[in-house]
């Protein structure tokens, strides 16, 4: 073996080490740098030798290719739910049956005993294991069936690719009073299929709940939503920037089965690398239950998953499949559910805050009172529909709650002795840091009723001119208030609360396409006050990008020469590089078929935007909105005094587009295309007359498939949609 072989074996048994001593054992030995490091030497040298990869490399686990969908597949086994209670009495009374259904037994004897332990709320996943590797993770479903989420839970470090082997000396009692069978097995079963929950932990949660709240993005409810968002995300890579835990706690098929009782499987598992709950405990009766209850009660603030209660469980497996159970549940496992913990305080103001989108969210401040192991002063208020629907006053005294012990929200207004001094809470008329336009958005599902009304008037009225009679009252819905608004967006893209995240969206690969002008530069030049307008990069020399820290006179006029460069990148791309609500790279193409310049854009009016296809009049009101600010026509003005070509690349090929095999057309690129940059084959194919899409559907017309096609040709083909290779796709633009 090649002491580089040597090294990359080293390298993968030091890692996997150090992610079970942090996920199994709960103890760090390293810092993250020193195991970014290693991983980052493991990488390298993987890549010096592609032959030496394997599919269980820690390498691997930072996620391939966006997939399509989620495959539905059946579990081996039923994944089925687990009934709630409440207080002591109703768990007394489900001991009770328990007792009853075995046949009977003193109450509080040892005729049973129970494993117990915290009810993490996260995402119940199923992982299969075949001759000790992961084969295939599955959520829960509907119980029968479940997404295969495999490639999105390869990321999540806390779980193991490969399950580990424990010798004879390494083999632990796993129960209490001689129940159940002690050891580990000596060999893992060939099909071992593990049940448990994907978290996220408080302090990752809070992290990401504290960067939206800075870019004015509702922050999530609870640690369990953002984890099932995260889950399924399409992009592993996406999944695997985001430290998910992992907690075992149950099983489904296991071939050859050698367990006795759920304590010693748990026992196993863990011993095998997979993380379990560290506070499982064996009760021998249901005062000892009921001890563990009350005791993690005071305990459960503290822990760094979000719980909500206690899981109990009848430890042997004999005496569960005697219990059996109905049809959503099993009989032999029960949660006790705590009560949200609450408090009252006093609202003293509310603040409002602005992100990079430009959403201005409204945030509470109150007086400080102690919940849930924290003091809190401040929660989020969502939008002025959900104060005006709690009917919400400054002063007014309120009471909070932790949603998923985590994020205050209030729940309750108390109104009852509302002070003469409460005073209504007023939403900003302006940006309340540049002081520019403001724009409200409504609930959707309101919206939508009102604009049906509005059609069937409409077409009541032509119906009735056509049969010459008087046209029929349909009821009006009632208007759009202030309770149904879910949104207000300051319009002005030179906002100083959105201008670093649009500056580096301005800049970024697909938009303006300057090259060396990522984030680190982005922030050093509004750190050295270079540039606080768009425009202002088009007057950036060399020598002043080459004083920046890390920044050599090479690198400067690298720099210099992409945004030389990006001057000419036309109409279309500029409108999407803007940042302006609503409209993105796809509407701007559209646009830019429609008007020679942003000059002819502007004069349009909203009737005119919403005439043109797939242009409806959301994006219509948005556009007409910033073209027709003050802000906005600035904005145009220097972009055009900078020398940034604002006119259209592709109006003039729009009328010859119309004749191109692909005009009309819904096309959906996939795989790896060896002639084709793909965002320009995109910008090429709208140019056409192409709408290109990212999924297959029935509305698809083409799919150009290039290597390693994945599941959309799959689709496409299932669908009967027309596949193209690049060789015919290189022959109908050659044609062109």
């Amino acid at each position: 073996m090649s002491d580089d072989a040597k090294r990359i074996a080293h390298l993968r048994r030091e890692l996997d080490q150090h992610n079970r001593l942090y996920y199994v054992e709960a103890r760090q030995e390293i810092s993250d740098r020193e195991f970014d490091l290693l991983l980052a030497e493991l990488e390298a040298l993987e890549q010096k030798h592609p032959q030496l990869v394997t599919p269980d490399s820690p390498t691997q686990r930072v996620g391939g290719q966006p997939i399509d969908g989620f495959r539905t597949v059946a579990h081996a086994r039923r994944m089925l739910s687990i009934d709630n209670t409440y207080d002591r009495q109703a768990l007394l009374a489900w001991h009770e049956r328990v007792a009853k259904g075995l046949g009977g037994g003193d109450l509080f004897g040892d005729a049973v005993s129970y494993v117990v332990e915290p009810k993490i709320d996260g995402v119940a996943v199923s992982l299969r294991y075949e001759g000790g590797r992961l084969k295939q993770a599955l959520t829960r479903g509907d119980g029968q069936r479940g997404d295969d989420i495999t490639d999105n839970v390869r990321t999540i470090r806390a779980v193991p690719l490969t399950l580990g082997e424990v010798s004879a000396s390494k083999e632990a009692d796993t129960t209490k009073k001689g129940k159940g069978k002690s050891g580990v097995p000596k060999r893992i079963p060939k099909v071992l299929e593990i049940r448990g929950e994907i978290f996220m932990p408080r302090q990752e949660f809070e992290r990401i709940n504290r960067q939206r709240v800075e870019e004015a993005l509702e922050p999530f409810a609870n640690p369990r939503n953002s984890t099932a968002g995260t889950l399924k995300q399409l992009d592993p890579r996406a999944v695997g920037k985001r430290r998910l835990g992992f907690s075992a706690h149950g099983r489904g098929v296991v071939q050859p089965d050698p367990f006795e009782c759920h304590s010693q499987f748990l026992t196993a598992v863990r011993a095998w690398g997979v993380p379990t709950n560290l506070l499982v405990r064996v009760c021998e009766d249901a005062d000892d239950v009921w001890q563990f209850i009350e005791l993690f009660e005071a305990q459960r603030a503290g822990q760094q998953y979000e719980v909500d209660g206690v899981v109990v469980k009848v430890d042997r497996y004999d005496q569960q499949e005697q219990l059996g159970y109905t049809s959503k549940s099993p009989r032999w496992c029960i949660a006790y559910k705590y009560a949200a913990q609450q408090a009252t305080t006093k609202l003293t103001q509310v603040d409002w805050q602005v992100g990079k989108t430009g959403r201005i969210t409204p945030r509470a401040t109150m007086e400080p009172v102690f919940l849930a192991g924290t003091t809190v002063s401040h929660a989020s208020l969502h939008n002025l529909g959900e104060i005006r629907e709690r009917d919400l006053h400054i002063g007014d005294t309120v009471v909070i709650e932790k949603a998923g012990e985590i994020i205050p929200q209030v729940v309750k207004v108390q109104k009852r002795g509302r002070g003469a001094g409460c005073k209504l809470i007023e939403p900003p008329a302006a940006c309340p840091v540049c002081k520019g336009p403001v724009e409200v958005e409504y609930d959707q599902k309101r919206v939508a009723k009102i604009e049906g009304w509005l059609g069937q008037v409409e077409r009541e009225a032509k119906k009735a001119q056509k049969e010459d009679r008087p046209a029929k009252k349909i009821s009006q819905p009632a208007p759009l208030s202030e309770i149904d608004e879910s949104g207000r967006y300051c319009v002005n893209p030179e906002c100083a609360a959105q201008f670093r995240e649009k500056l580096i969206w301005f800049a970024s690969r697909g938009q303006m396409d300057i090259d060396g002008l990522g984030e680190k530069v982005v922030d050093q030049l509004l750190a050295a006050e270079l540039v606080d307008h768009f425009a202002d990069l088009y007057g950036l020399e060399a020598k002043q990008l080459a004083g920046l820290e890390r920044m050599g006179e090479k690198s400067a006029v690298n720099v210099v020469a992409g945004i030389a460069a990006s001057k000419g990148r036309g109409m279309a791309k500029v409108l999407s590089s803007l940042g302006i609500r609503n409209v993105g790279a796809v509407t701007a193409q559209t646009l830019a078929t429609h008007y020679k310049n942003i000059m002819t854009l502007m004069k349009a009016t909203q009737e005119d935007l919403q005439k043109i296809p797939d242009v409806g009049p959301v994006v219509a009101r948005s556009l007409h909105a910033f073209l027709h600010s003050d802000r906005g026509v600035e904005v145009i003005d220097r972009l055009r005094e900078a020398g940034v070509d604002l006119t259209s690349q592709i109006f003039e090929k729009h009328d010859a587009a119309k004749d191109s095999v692909f005009a009309g057309r819904r096309v959906v690129l996939t795989g790896t295309l060896k002639n084709y940059d793909r965002q320009a084959l995109t910008d090429t194919l709208r140019a056409l007359g192409a709408k290109v899409t990212g999924s297959v559907s029935k509305k698809t017309d083409m799919l150009i498939a290039g290597d390693k096609p994945g599941s959309k040709l799959d689709k496409a083909r299932g669908l009967g949609v027309a596949v193209w290779d690049e060789k015919k796709l290189q022959a109908a633009l050659g044609e062109r």
